[in-house]
């Protein structure tokens, strides 16, 4: 009998054992440490010294706004004891992700970018947001802010404020709406900024090469058709809009129209349809060219034409060095460029022997330029414009 007794509670423990294994395999108790860690950046422009907390994983966003976050896992974001909001992590944050259904018409979204430029240890948010480490001291202190009020600034960030300028000897000051505004539109145009190449399908079937230009919000580039070996010029309808998930409209001169959005600041995707004949129609989509010069201080994207069709980017690091990627829609291939910034006049060659010649507005980022392949016979010209990525 005591024998029996002994098998059977042997055979409870092994249960419990397994159901233990079990549970932490499901991420019970507590959530399992083996998630997978992601790099992400938060941006109003590139956010530094703002406090992270993903999972068991937290932190403070390093001098390019980046953050660490666990997949699958909300990424909640602070100064101090001042929250400015949780939300799903992915690469590239803003504060308009931190509101539900937020829209730049939100008082809620407006206010935390003010409050954020207001922090600016330099005062010059346009360079990127960097919070000082005596601020984050003093916003240990800190009571909650309500962003939502139409009374903002309270009392409380004006108290905030003087306290932000007493830690880092300079006079901080609130932008006003319409400045933050101005402000935070050109960072979402910044986080998406990039050359994109894809296909087209449905009644046809074909390749697409588009650029987001930051200076004007407008989506353009070229098209193929592999079957009867036709590029187009595809040129922008209806730039971004900022409150319908940066949707846009882009067409060719009398054939498809494209109309989609971008999913995130690594794709954009939607549908087209031809507006001589409603029965052709289908999907495309288009991934960003990665861009992997973490040094660069601006970054620049251009649509071309001429003998030859497609899209090109570039950046310029502190020396005023250029690199960047060519891709043509023709042929489907992509070349790498590099070259020289002097003043407001660039440089640049690709590695199959174009030669890109171009001025730069200063003051815009606007740039428009022509470029030649002598040995190809090809000639074009080029528009498009840049912003300053870091």
């Amino acid at each position: 009998m005591s024998q029996n007794k002994a098998i059977i509670k042997h055979a409870k423990v092994k249960l419990f054992l397994a159901a233990s294994l079990a549970l932490s395999a499901c991420g019970g108790g507590g959530g399992s440490s083996s998630a997978k860690i992601l790099n992400g950046v938060f941006k109003d422009t590139n956010v530094a010294g703002l406090s992270y907390l993903s999972g068991k994983l937290k932190g403070v966003t390093d001098q390019n706004g980046g953050f660490k976050y666990e997949e699958g896992s909300h990424v909640s974001f602070s100064v101090g004891k001042v929250q400015l909001g949780s939300a799903p992590g992915k690469p590239v944050m803003t504060p308009l992700d931190l509101v539900a259904n937020g829209t730049l018409n939100s008082d809620e979204v407006i206010n935390k970018v003010r409050f954020l430029m207001m922090l600016d240890k330099d005062n010059n948010p346009n360079n990127g947001i960097q919070i000082s480490s005596k601020v984050l001291k003093k916003a240990e202190s800190w009571a909650p802010v309500n962003f939502a009020s139409a009374s903002f600034p309270e009392q409380a960030v004006i108290d905030y404020l003087v306290d932000a300028s007493v830690a880092d000897g300079i006079s901080h000051t609130i932008p006003d709406k319409n400045l933050a505004l101005k402000h935070f539109r050109t960072t979402l145009l910044c986080a998406n900024t990039g050359a994109y190449i894809g296909d087209y399908s449905g009644s046809e079937s074909g390749k697409i090469a588009m650029v987001l230009d930051p200076v004007t919000g407008e989506v353009k580039g070229a098209s193929y058709n592999p079957d009867n070996q036709v590029s187009v010029e595809v040129k922008s309808i209806e730039p971004i809009d900022y409150d319908a998930n940066l949707s846009f409209v882009s067409a060719e001169d009398s054939a498809k129209k494209f109309t989609g959005k971008f999913s995130s600041t690594e794709l954009m995707e939607g549908s087209w349809f031809d507006v001589s004949r409603s029965q052709q129609k289908g999907n495309f989509s288009a991934k960003r060219i990665a861009d992997s010069n973490s040094s660069a201080i601006y970054r620049y994207t251009v649509s071309y034409t001429g003998n030859d069709k497609g899209v090109f980017y570039f950046n310029i690091d502190r020396k005023n060095k250029i690199s960047g990627s060519a891709y043509s829609v023709i042929k489907q291939k992509k070349v790498s460029l590099s070259g020289t910034l002097n003043g407001k006049s660039f440089s640049a060659r690709s590695s199959d022997g174009t030669q890109i010649n171009g001025i730069i507005n200063l003051q815009t980022q606007a740039l428009t330029g022509v470029w030649s392949n002598v040995s190809l016979l090809q000639t074009g010209t080029f528009s498009g414009g840049g912003c300053r990525s870091n």
